[in-house]
């Protein structure tokens, strides 16, 4: 009996195994399914450089950026970096070194702090350059870095912050000079957009050529007038837009306080380095005489040439209309503008 019980049991596990394969082979014969070459689905993704794809971002000088950038929307947008770091003069270490004096510091510097391996290795200061790139992407730029922030991505917020970076400093570090293809070009991108244009970027050669050969918004006058014909036919709104990137070192306003220069009130006809709460440089302190619309013009025509030593870092206002222009909106940062010559 128990012979007979097992001879079923392996019968029907037998006749289980062929029932199911044949099962597959009937299958096989009623269905016919293909089969991909490729076991995966194909995304078309155009390469970079053909039509159709966006055009490479355009990237604005940081010279050009630190030129037009705010010390306020920095310090601002520094505020995040207190959880680690202090700003004060003689301010003890925290999570990070303070950050007094840091701009033109060299890397890993303070004495008594750990620093990581990562920054330990680097050689160099902290440059505008340096810093801008590790802040824009600090585990990126300095790999096993301690920095746990992620970074700051827009290039304008990173310019706030390096200039405000730049004032905690007695002697503050002065900024790059942009180079004149670098100026021209921000220049020509920023009459673009004002305009709504959506032109082909020109070559830089060809953007130098077209600032220089440009007409103003004024009647030119004769070769050879000197800055009173210039200022007869200047045009106020036009200096009050260029004037714009100076508001990075100054204010305007009536009764403005200084920041990395003198307040521009009241500029035109008072005396040079006559602000009792601000620190001149040796170079204007010794200066005799008023800022006559003659100084300002040539001040603003190269002011490292008019005053060597000057602690103005701007590289100076090129073409004699556009001096003329911002000279207009100076005298107008006033109560009682002073006459015209």
């Amino acid at each position: 009996m128990a012979s007979l019980e097992t001879n079923k049991a392996l019968a029907a596990i037998l006749t289980a195994g062929i029932i199911a394969s044949g099962s597959g082979v009937i299958s096989r014969i009623i269905y016919h399914p293909s089969m991909p070459e490729e076991n995966a689905y194909v995304i078309e993704v155009p390469e970079e450089g053909t039509d159709g794809t966006a055009a490479e971002a355009e990237v604005t000088p940081l010279p050009v950026l630190l030129a037009a950038a705010s010390p306020e929307d920095g310090e601002g947008e520094a505020r995040k970096c207190g959880a680690c770091h202090t700003f004060e003069q003689g301010g003890a270490a925290k999570i990070g070194p303070p950050l007094w004096g840091v701009v033109g510091r060299d890397i890993a510097a303070v004495d008594g702090f750990a620093y990581s391996d990562a920054l330990l290795e680097r050689e160099g200061e902290w440059s505008f350059e340096a810093l801008s790139a590790f802040l824009e992407n600090p585990k990126g730029w300095a790999p096993g870095t301690k920095m746990a922030f992620a970074g700051i991505r827009n290039p304008e917020d990173r310019a706030d912050v390096l200039v405000y970076l730049r004032s905690l400093a007695e002697s503050p570090a002065p900024l790059p000079e942009a180079t004149a293809a670098e100026a021209a070009g921000d220049e020509a991108g920023a009459v673009a957009s004002e305009a709504g244009a959506e032109a082909e970027p020109a070559a830089e050669e060809e953007q130098v050529a077209a600032l220089q050969s440009a007409p103003t918004e004024s009647a030119a006058p004769a070769e050879g007038d000197g800055v009173g014909q210039l200022l007869a036919h200047a045009d106020l709104d036009a200096g009050a837009r260029s004037a714009r990137i100076c508001a990075a070192c100054h204010t305007f306003e009536e009764g403005g306080a200084a920041k990395i220069g003198p307040p521009l009130w009241d500029v035109v006809g008072r005396e040079i380095a006559a602000l009792d709460d601000f620190t001149y440089s040796d170079a204007l302190a010794g200066k005799d005489g008023a800022w006559s619309y003659q100084a300002l013009d040539g001040y603003l025509s190269a002011p490292r040439e008019w005053a060597p030593g000057t602690k103005m870092a701007f590289v100076g206002v090129k073409k004699p209309e556009d001096r003329a222009n911002v000279i207009l909106y100076l005298r107008s940062l006033s109560s009682d503008p002073a006459p015209l010559p």
